[in-house]
């Protein structure tokens, strides 16, 4: 953890502090500025330590907005230079497209967290250049301590409020969805060399996914195909934190895209490699797959059906 044991904080050091509470900067999928406040979208909600959060100088309040939404109140003083640098640390330079589900999400009544006065202008970080007027200080000092015991007991009601929201996450989670991405030329499946490829359309193949995915508990199912390398990397990548499995045949590009084998082992979701004829019985340049290192397992030669077993192995590698 970074420490906080510094005499003068800067927006730099509570930057660190956040993205620290926040389970690590590869936890943050996006992250936005408005007036007041930062907001962030993560991948792992359970990852968030709320406690550290309330504890970083300068953050005034946290809010929960929708599963994945965290939003922290620091002050127009501080706030933009925090997300500044928060930038620089992440590379993250949200877009509002990139920030939409934070937008589109409703505050989760129970889980946002003030901070009382005392403890706001407490933990504030030193304003260089700008005279303290004092008055703070004494609307600090008049605070009523039984207002202050109330603010406690609040926070302590947050903290169960919170840690019951992470279980619920955690158990929605469960409900694991997947990713079929397939490449080249399978959108032609009934024409393309029926001899090799067999009959059955590209729709049945949709059919059949679903089918399978319901089958072996899936909660959900996505079929995307694309004739382009850069499409098929591009999902791969989104699927970061939205898809527990992928199913991928990569068509041709199997023998060629080093770019699909970095994506997969960037993501590191589990994936199995499909193929609906025996690729490794067939020509010499067939025989080599790139993406085969970052997958769990591959299927060859069953036809279409070697997706329901692609799909079978990766259920069973979750456990579901």
């Amino acid at each position: 953890m970074p420490s906080e044991g510094r005499n003068h904080m800067g927006s730099q050091d509570i930057a660190e502090l956040i993205l620290w509470a926040l389970g690590g900067k590869g936890n943050v999928r996006a992250c936005g500025v408005c007036a007041t406040r930062l907001r962030f979208l993560v991948n792992n909600i359970s990852a968030v330590d709320r406690e550290s959060l309330a504890d970083v100088r300068g953050v005034l309040g946290i809010s929960r907005m929708g599963l994945y939404g965290i939003e922290l109140v620091l002050g127009p003083g501080l706030v933009h230079d925090v997300s500044e640098d928060i930038g620089k640390l992440t590379g993250i330079r949200s877009t509002e497209d990139e920030l939409s589900d934070f937008n589109n999400a409703v505050p989760v009544p129970g889980l946002s967290i003030r901070i009382s006065t005392a403890k706001s202008i407490e933990k504030a970080p030193a304003d260089d250049g700008d005279e303290d007027d004092g008055e703070d200080d004494v609307d600090a000092d008049e605070e009523d301590d039984g207002d202050e015991e109330a603010v406690d007991a609040e926070d302590t009601e947050d903290d169960d409020d919170f840690d019951e929201f992470v279980r619920s996450v955690s158990e929605a989670e469960h409900e694991v969805s997947l990713l079929v991405i397939n490449g080249p030329n399978i959108n032609m499946l009934g024409i393309r060399e029926p001899d090799i490829y067999g009959v059955e359309t590209y729709s049945r193949l949709l059919e059949l996914c679903h089918e399978a995915a319901e089958d072996a508990g899936f909660a959900s199912c996505t079929c995307l195909q694309s004739n382009h390398e850069g499409d098929l990397v591009d999902w791969i990548q989104q699927a970061l934190g939205v898809y527990d499995a992928i199913a991928i045949n990569p068509g041709a590009y199997t023998h060629t895209s080093i770019a699909l084998l970095d994506a997969l082992k960037a993501v590191q979701i589990p994936a199995v490699e499909v193929h609906i004829s025996a690729v490794d019985e067939r020509e010499p340049f067939r025989k080599v797959s790139y993406v085969r290192d970052a997958c769990i397992a591959t299927v060859a030669g069953r036809g279409i059906e070697g997706y329901r077993d692609a799909i079978g192995l990766l259920a069973a590698h979750l456990g579901i």
